[in-house]
């Protein structure tokens, strides 16, 4: 079914990306979980874990790196991993905003 098909799933520790992983990893396709701590994922059959944090550039890198070295390829990208913060945006202080924000990429965004 699923051709080979190799799939990243970043915050696949839980949530809505630990579900997409069991239900593409139960349909044949290579699974590669991206974590925090993959010590403390629940281990699904057919996925691997590897460290990422999406907030860290360096850490997207290594990450994607490992799972071109394993699988030659990434077929499919579910980009998954996010963060909240429980508070009034008027609370939140520039270093949190600019934490937690999406990059701004050059050319893109005006």
């Amino acid at each position: 079914m699923s051709n080979n098909r190799v799939v990243v799933i970043t915050g696949a520790s839980s949530g809505i990306g630990e579900a997409s992983a069991r239900l593409l990893a139960q349909n044949g396709f290579q699974l590669f979980g991206g974590v925090r701590n993959p010590q403390r994922a629940n281990a699904i059959p057919g996925v691997r874990y590897g460290t990422v944090d999406v907030t860290d550039d360096a850490s997207v890198s290594n990450f994607v790196e490992w799972v071109l070295s394993e699988a030659g390829k990434i077929d499919i990208l579910i980009n998954n991993a996010g963060v909240s913060l429980v508070c009034p945006v008027e609370n939140t202080s520039p270093s949190e905003a600019q934490r937690y924000s999406m990059p701004t990429f050059s050319g893109l965004c005006a």
